[in-house]
């Protein structure tokens, strides 16, 4: 064969593979698939890290990975790309609660702190631009570190502040409409954009329906229905509100009451928590979860995604459990510590464990 011919179809055969590449590439930034080698880059810089993870949230439409750390620190990761880490020292204490606004491209975030009598001048929730980790707006008044979560309307943001339940509205950068008063402070938020649904739990075990009304002049959350999990009483946190199927059903994850606790002694404790199914429109509990873990600290969910991610302890064992809503299966991961959290980025099925001085990964449909 000629040379020339030959060179003139090796450089084609080399712009073809180039182009392939380029379109490769094209397609992966608009899906924004996590990748196996920003899991990997994550794991590493992660390892001997002694500022604990107490907080961490995924969004699948901004591809973007939150985490709050026990200094105040928060970072915020683009998982298309292999290293895209923004840092930022947010609060002075532990991050304990963030949410992610994607159509308005927000991160809100609370610690423990409180900013009565000025305990903590940096308690109050923060606003921040997801993309830039740009600080937008520290909200001024008083407040109690509690959970954050985006509404069923855009551009409206559920706060907890100790029993309170406050309304932010980003466009005017305030929180806006009356204040909503629980049995008990504010522990877990939730909502559903189809039904048009807020769930609200808190440390008396009490829940409630909620639809956001923004027609007047002042938007106000209108309570639909409530109930308890145990009668009001103290100490039996909600933990976790998860609305299913449009909205007809309700998943919770709370502490039981002390006389339905399973108590072994010596030092090991039997269950501590239950994860129920709920029918909304009649409060009937419709089937419990298994789970195996005595005690439970944290819990989470990915949006749309029939799985519940449970942090917690068995016997003096950190686990992290991951509940399957579908199947009823309950799959054990170990942690070497005792309060591990974990956070699952569903286009890969994978999950990362956060621990002390590290992370590991997780395939969660790999189980069998």
């Amino acid at each position: 064969m000629d040379t020339g011919v030959f060179g003139k179809r090796f450089a084609a055969l080399l712009l073809l593979c180039a182009t392939l590449a380029l379109s490769w590439w094209a397609l992966a930034s608009r899906t924004g698939r996590p990748t196996t080698e920003f899991v990997q880059n994550f794991i590493d810089l992660n390892r001997r890290l002694d500022d604990r993870a107490s907080s961490v949230v995924y969004d699948p439409k901004l591809k973007l990975l939150a985490v709050g750390r026990e200094s105040g620190r928060l970072e915020l990761w683009d998982t298309r790309r292999v290293d895209s880490r923004i840092a930022r020292q947010a609060h002075t204490v532990r991050i304990d609660h963030i949410a992610i606004g994607p159509e308005d491209g927000i991160v809100l975030t609370s610690s423990i702190g409180t900013t009565v009598m000025d305990l903590d001048p940096e308690g109050m929730p923060k606003v921040w631009d997801a993309r830039s980790g740009e600080l937008l707006l520290a909200l001024p008044g008083e407040w109690h570190g509690g959970p954050v979560a985006a509404s069923p309307v855009k551009g409206y943001y559920l706060i907890g502040s100790a029993n309170e339940l406050r309304l932010y509205d980003h466009a005017k950068r305030a929180v806006v409409g009356e204040v909503l008063h629980l049995k008990g402070s504010v522990t877990a938020l939730g909502s559903d954009k189809k039904s048009g649904l807020i769930a609200v739990g808190s440390s008396s075990g009490e829940l409630m329906l909620l639809k956001l009304e923004t027609a007047g002049e002042s938007p106000r959350m209108r309570v639909v229905s409530s109930t308890s999990t145990y009668g009001l009483e103290t100490r039996t946190d909600v933990l976790a509100v998860m609305l299913m199927d449009n909205g007809k059903r309700l998943v919770t994850v709370n502490w039981l009451p002390k006389e339905k606790r399973q108590d072994f002694p010596p030092i090991i404790s039997g269950q501590q928590t239950e994860i129920v199914q709920w029918d909304t429109h009649n409060w009937k509990r419709e089937r419990t979860y298994p789970l195996t873990l005595q005690t439970v600290h944290w819990a989470s969910y990915a949006p749309g995604e029939p799985w519940l991610v449970l942090a917690g302890n068995e016997s003096t064992r950190g686990k992290i459990e991951l509940v399957d809503l579908k199947g009823g299966e309950a799959w054990r991961y170990k942690a070497n510590t005792t309060h591990p959290i974990a956070v699952l980025l569903p286009a890969d099925k994978t999950g990362i464990i956060l621990q002390s001085g590290g992370a590991t990964q997780i395939r969660y449909q790999d189980q069998h």
